[in-house]
């Protein structure tokens, strides 16, 4: 049953006025949306599981999640601020400070400015307002958990996110992002209030719901997640945890990676396949691991794929990792190919396929207090030495603002501690973006640079 609440409109509109809502159409319809969702009216909200790995994960990066879709004219910068504070009053988590207390962490919903959250900037030199926004911190304590950069240059619109992992990963920003250009477009176009944001669910048990109840019984016992150990390591200077965060990144393009892509499919791989593949050979390289040495890599597997009707969720995480373990490195980048291509298969007749391994973190963070969790969820946490993210194909046409969609997008993740190396990927307009993010030293970042070099070798050697 819907609740209604009735709000003062006169202290509630000049709330609204003052964090930056120029538009009094839009202020009258988001006092009347707000009325009747009142749950999104609340000055606190729990963690839910997958808030609270992230919450944990600080141990081993930074938490946060970095993304930039371009876009070839100049974006209506008043519409844009109303459609973010309208963003921001739908999904308080994303105005809200992280309270890390030891019994039960929670979001405290925090008051702000449409300044805090969008940040506009006319520059000549992209490049290092990029790089600069990039490396920017967003602590818990902040009243806003997502930064937007509005870089304008050259008559192009650069839309850079970084934002708290806690809040969503990278199939959740997708989900938020085409939100916004949807509201957005309308909003420009049609003069509709942008009020089209979810408000769904944020726990992590929507991902049994369309299991129907005898799978999602077994689903719910799949305790062990077992993740190889093993000795190979990027060959930093040493693991020493940095201030500095670097992103190394290449582009590859469209004939160099369609000639890649055709080749993996003529084999039965996939483009994930041939992004492990890539990955496993170019380390070899550069860290002297032999043809019959066994490697694995870990590969983010988005759990959505469960979930039949994904406008019922929120934005949030739903993530998990397999683990393409194989027996021997091969003798180059082909063999390499079809070993992680066999083992891929493999993994996917798994009808759990990335469930394992969640309801064991479920029991620890409702059993126990925060702090007795976190400690016994570090002793078998095992952060992955090596690991792909495929956030996978941008469609210009899902993320629109207002006449055109993206001509490019890059996608970068955490910057994690060495010697974790995690190489996040998309493609768009059929060119492949590959990135590393990490706390290191102008050493590491060579290193980056040098592995990336072999990456970029290897899609072109097709």
């Amino acid at each position: 049953m819907n609740l209604k609440i009735t709000l003062d409109y006169g202290t509630e509109a000049e709330t609204l006025r003052k964090k930056g809502i120029t538009d009094e159409k839009v202020i009258k319809d988001l006092i009347s949306f707000k009325e009747k969702h009142p749950h999104i009216l609340k000055k606190r909200y729990p963690t839910e599981m997958y808030d609270k790995v992230n919450l944990m994960c600080r141990n081993y990066m930074d938490r946060l999640a970095r993304f930039e879709m371009d876009y070839d004219f100049v974006v209506d910068i008043e519409k844009f601020r109303n459609t973010a504070v309208c963003c921001l009053e739908s999904v308080p988590c994303l105005h809200s400070q992280v309270i890390n207390h030891p019994i039960a962490p929670y979001w405290k919903v925090c008051d702000y400015t449409v300044d805090e959250f969008v940040i506009v900037s006319e520059t000549d030199d992209i490049n290092k307002a990029k790089e600069e926004f990039f490396s920017r911190e967003i602590p818990l304590k902040s009243n806003i958990q997502m930064n937007i950069g509005l870089f304008i240059c050259n008559g192009k619109t650069y839309v850079c996110f970084i934002w708290n992992h806690m809040c969503m990963d990278g199939g959740g920003f997708k989900m938020f992002w085409s939100d916004f250009c949807k509201n957005y477009s309308e909003y420009v176009n049609k003069g509709t209030s942008p009020l089209g944001f979810s408000t769904g669910s944020r726990k992590y048990t929507d991902v049994y719901k369309d299991l129907g109840k005898e799978k999602a019984k077994k689903a719910k016992l799949q305790f062990a997640n077992v993740s190889p150990k093993i000795k190979h390591r990027f060959p930093f200077e040493n693991d020493n945890k940095e201030d500095s965060v670097i992103i190394v990144s290449r582009k590859i393009g469209e004939a160099d990676f369609l000639k890649a892509k055709d080749y993996a499919k003529s084999i039965g791989a996939t483009v994930t396949d041939l992004l492990l593949a890539s990955y496993i050979d170019s380390l070899s390289k550069i860290a002297d691991i032999g043809a019959d040495e066994k490697i694995s890599i870990s590969c983010a597997t988005d759990l959505r794929r469960y979930i039949k009707d994904l406008s019922s969720i929120g934005y949030t995480n739903h993530v998990s990792f397999t683990h393409c373990s194989i027996d021997r490195k091969g003798n180059n980048l082909k063999d390499t190919l079809q070993l992680v291509r066999d083992k891929t298969r493999e993994i996917k007749k798994d009808e759990f396929m990335g469930l394992h391994g969640l309801p064991l973190l479920n029991i620890a963070y409702k059993t126990m207090v925060y702090l007795q969790a976190e400690t016994v969820v570090k002793l078998f946490y095992n952060n992955p030495t090596f690991s792909v993210s495929n956030v996978g194909v941008i469609v210009p046409e899902l993320f629109t603002l207002g006449k055109e969609g993206p001509f490019d997008a890059f996608v970068a993740g955490a910057a994690k501690n060495k010697p974790c190396a995690v190489m996040t990927a998309l493609t768009i307009n059929n060119t492949l973006s590959v990135s590393m993010c990490l706390r290191g030293t102008e050493k590491d970042k060579e290193i980056l640079e040098n592995f990336f070099t072999e990456y970029e070798k290897n899609i072109q050697s097709f």
